[in-house]
């Protein structure tokens, strides 16, 4: 629209918006979708029915969902009004956030405390650690050798950890998109090396964790990311000193090569997970670390072949 007209909501909803979840919102659309899309008529979203939660959606999709970002085609003023007309379509509720829960709006959040399991064959975590970014994208570490355990995106964390008798375990309140290894994550040789937690920090729209290998000091945040249409996330490690005596394990998995907008990464495919990792090389299901520098890790979770193909990634016979 030319700037002196006003900006519908109702315009952008119809024109980016309805043909998944409906033109009244019932999520009834016209596009055919391997799972039902959200309705708004229900009430409730997956990552909070705040403005702010609303608008992280809208901007960066939804990972391992049908449900793309529209950061690079709604403009600012575009996005608060589509916002604000689904946020008009749900049912009014009494529910107040509770003072328990913590919300990360415009500076990151990192929290510390007990993590509930990762999944139905874990215990819960007794130290454990939380970087939230206000993308909506929450990574998850222990924090005794500063294992990965994976990423949720959404709202972040309710505590509830003073109750109980010994503290009960923080509560994540994002989706879960990605869960990390169970293995260690960086080898010398046949050998794990576990890392030293050396502190946390946040800065503009991202916190960060710093830990140390011997030898070389290590930081690492998170952001959401896409590939072409596909959502997902991307870990950052810096590495200050000799990191190429190490390497960092992947899923084994059917090798993937990049071709595109893919070009430079290698790829994996782990579960129904695509992993690709830039500035490192690959070694079987680990990669060989550079001697400094840095290393991004895009997953891109529950991408199915013919997605990966229409981003333009290529499947390789694996030799076994």
């Amino acid at each position: 629209p030319a700037p002196h007209t006003p900006v519908s909501g109702r315009t952008v909803y119809m024109a980016n918006c309805a043909k998944c979840h409906g033109a009244t919102g019932d999520g009834i659309g016209t596009e055919v979708l391997d799972r039902p899309a959200r309705s708004f008529l229900a009430g409730g979203f997956s990552f909070g029915n705040t403005p702010e939660a609303v608008r992280r959606v809208v901007q960066h999709g939804i990972a391992g969902t049908p449900m793309p970002g529209f950061a690079g085609t709604l403009s600012p003023a575009q996005t608060r009004v589509v916002v604000k007309h689904v946020l008009a379509m749900v049912p009014p509720s009494e529910d107040d956030v509770e003072d328990a829960t913590m919300l990360v709006t415009d500076r990151p959040l990192v929290l510390r405390g007990m993590l509930p399991p990762a999944g139905p064959w874990a215990e819960p975590r007794p130290r454990g650690l939380l970087l939230g970014g206000t993308d909506g994208l929450t990574l998850a570490y222990n924090v005794d050798d500063v294992r990965f355990r994976g990423a949720r995106q959404g709202e972040f964390a309710k505590r509830t950890d003073w109750e109980g008798r010994g503290g009960t375990p923080i509560a994540p309140l994002g989706r879960v998109v990605h869960w990390g290894l169970n293995a260690p994550q960086f080898w010398r040789r046949d050998r794990p090396v576990a890392a030293t937690l050396r502190g946390t920090s946040t800065a503009g729209d991202r916190a960060a964790v710093r830990y140390a290998l011997p030898g070389v000091e290590v930081t690492e945040s998170g952001q959401t990311h896409r590939l072409g249409s596909l959502p997902g996330y991307i870990r950052t490690l810096q590495f200050e000193g000799d990191a190429s005596r190490f390497t960092m394990k992947l899923p084994s998995a059917q090798p993937v090569a990049g071709q595109g907008a893919s070009k430079g990464w290698h790829w994996w495919r782990g579960g129904d997970d695509l992993i690709g990792v830039r500035g490192a090389a690959p070694a079987g299901d680990r990669v060989a670390l550079p001697r400094d520098g840095v290393v991004e890790v895009l997953v891109l979770p529950s991408v199915d072949d013919d997605a990966a193909r229409a981003a333009g990634l290529v499947f390789e016979e694996s030799a076994s």
